[in-house]
């Protein structure tokens, strides 16, 4: 009788688990002139990371074989998030920098957002993924 109290009590207890909803997200990446190397992409959920290697939420890698690729992010759990997107055209896993740190590699970032004197921030490029959804991302040279 005290075992099937524990079971009881523990299925109460651990039952209860929250379930996080996830959406489908499709992300298409336009405006791709060299059909060479790799799309990178990185996912964001947290203001603070946005834009620093290896805080990620996420990252994505997929071989150039079209003037357009398309990642299917599945499970994606509901929330917020920006993306950044270079094309690694000489596959060095590196987006190129000049010497004033602007990409000699085509980039683009979610809302295709255009950079002027700086970096975006995390606001510029958030996108609400609440529901099944499929966004563009545009290359800039």
């Amino acid at each position: 009788m005290k075992f099937m109290f524990l079971v009881l009590l523990l299925s109460v207890i651990y039952g209860d688990t929250p379930y996080t909803e996830t959406v489908d997200l499709k992300i298409v990446v336009t405006n791709i002139k060299t059909l060479e190397g790799t799309i990178e992409m990185g996912v964001f959920n947290i203001p603070k990371t946005f834009l620093q290697k290896g805080k990620e939420y996420k990252t994505y890698s997929m071989k150039v074989t079209s003037d357009t690729i398309v990642f299917l992010l599945n499970d994606l759990k509901k929330d917020s998030y920006a993306f950044s997107i270079y094309h690694d055209i000489n596959s060095d896993r590196e987006c190129n920098l000049n010497f004033f740190g602007i990409p000699k590699e085509p980039y683009g970032f979610s809302k295709n957002y255009r950079p002027t004197l700086s970096k975006p921030s995390f606001n510029d490029c958030k996108i609400n993924v609440h529901e099944d959804m499929s966004i563009a991302i545009e290359l800039l040279d």
